[in-house]
């Protein structure tokens, strides 16, 4: 991953992770990713959704930081239309799918979201 100098910062750097490079971390290797790169006030998206209890884990831990330095994080996704049979015969046979979107960034920078059932707005301010 290429981080960008203090010089060469002039907008919001967006990184895109797969489905590959997030399997080959487990659950808290992926948040201290996700809150290492909010902290440098990146904005990530990841090709794959998190659970609702991965999300709860998330804001936790976010909470848990948060203080002059970093502000927080905000984030909005989609997941797939697995249809709950399939969703369940997969759990079943071991597959983890987890399909779907994730955008999350720092609070500051992402000023407006506007989640619709497969599409993801986001308005982004430089400061």
């Amino acid at each position: 991953m290429y981080v960008l100098g203090e010089d060469e910062r002039k907008g919001v750097r967006i990184e895109f992770l797969s489905k590959r490079t997030l399997a080959e971390s487990d659950f808290e290797e992926k948040l201290d990713l996700i809150i290492d790169n909010v902290k440098k006030e990146n904005i990530l998206v990841l090709e794959e959704s998190l659970r609702s209890g991965e999300k709860k884990e998330l804001i936790k831990r976010t909470m848990e930081e948060v203080g002059e330095d970093f502000p927080g994080i905000e984030f909005s996704g989609f997941d797939s239309d697995a249809s709950f049979l399939e969703r369940v015969v997969n759990t079943l046979l071991g597959k983890e799918e987890r399909e779907g979107l994730l955008v999350v960034g720092p609070s500051p920078i992402m000023e407006k979201i506007r989640e619709e059932r497969d599409s993801i707005s986001l308005l982004a301010k430089l400061e």
